[in-house]
């Protein structure tokens, strides 16, 4: 049987960087930042032999057949992919319901028992096969949720991403590309609440826009749902000492609600970042990208009174 649970990279020691096709891209990519040095939260990372045992339970793997042969055998003509697509909308509601639902298998229930009793919240990341590749990063097209509470959400939490890989802007975004489904690995990450004065954002360790150069830092108050999903975040431009900033603030950040999970909030006033701060995230960033050996984009979080931590890496054109 496949590793079900691996589990936060401690210190020195040494082991093999899973393989992408057991964490996912996602994970992948944190335990490569883990391994090199760089500042990450503990993460575990449910691997996609659970995701396949889950499938075989729910008892559907021809209809999952039929799904991924038809992807397969799409072709060019778009409107016609449309209407296959159509036809395949009832196989792929099942298959995605039936996951949301699904009983645990057992060695999965062991796997996750110790993490479900810890008394803390809960990043719960998608970590797809085929995420955050250079060719095909599928960004936005799988689910994660911030702030679960731990116990029956917790499960609860790890089969909807698990139904994600299932959902239909996936689906579409396969046979757009012409790639197979990809498996799931599931992220599990402690973390605290989330207040107003923290901060969270991307960064690009080679920017993407001519007018900005040098490292470029999108970044809002609160989580990063504001910045990933498209809605505002200040914009810094670090070459050297130098920082350009262009306020962008957000109409509304998120924030960790007391009940659990994410919840609007006023944005407070003023930028985000001090220059400091933004000449801080991007030494990070061009540390990362030589390590790495070419660009990257980084997902950070830095909550008031900590130092930034990275939760996301993937390659950069």
């Amino acid at each position: 049987m496949s590793e079900i649970l691996f589990t936060p990279w401690e210190g020195d020691e040494e082991r093999p960087l899973p393989p992408l096709e057991a964490v996912g891209g996602k994970g992948h990519g944190l335990y490569w930042l883990a391994i090199h040095g760089f500042p990450v939260p503990p993460t575990w990372v449910l691997s996609t032999a659970a995701f396949d045992l889950a499938l075989q339970r729910t008892g559907l793997g021809e209809q999952v057949a039929e799904i991924e042969r038809t992807i397969l055998s799409l072709e060019d003509d778009w409107a016609t992919s449309q209407e296959a697509l159509k036809t395949l909308e009832p196989i792929r509601q099942k298959v995605a319901t039936a996951l949301q639902r699904v009983a645990l298998p057992d060695q999965v229930g062991r796997a996750l028992e110790k993490l479900v009793l810890m008394p803390t919240q809960w990043a719960v990341r998608s970590s797809a096969t085929a995420e955050d590749s250079l060719q095909h990063s599928f960004a936005g097209q799988f689910l994660s949720l911030l702030s679960v509470p731990s116990g029956v959400a917790l499960w609860k939490a790890v089969r909807q991403v698990w139904a994600s890989a299932f959902g239909q802007k996936a689906l579409t975004y396969c046979a757009q590309n012409r790639i197979p489904l990809p498996k799931m690995a599931v992220i599990l990450q402690p973390m605290s609440p989330i207040t107003a004065r923290d901060r969270s954002g991307v960064i690009f360790s080679h920017s993407p826009v001519p007018t900005l150069p040098g490292v470029l830092i999108q970044v809002a108050f609160g989580t990063g749902e504001v910045v990933v999903g498209g809605y505002g975040g200040d914009l810094y431009s670090v070459q050297g000492e130098e920082v350009r900033i262009q306020p962008m603030p957000a109409a509304h950040i998120r924030v960790t609600d007391p009940k659990g999970y994410t919840t609007r909030a006023a944005t407070p006033p003023g930028t985000a970042l001090t220059e400091a701060e933004a000449r801080h995230l991007a030494a990070l960033a061009l540390q990362v990208s030589e390590q790495w050996g070419g660009p990257v984009n980084i997902e950070f979080v830095w909550q008031a009174g900590q130092d930034p931590v990275l939760v996301q890496v993937r390659p950069a054109k």
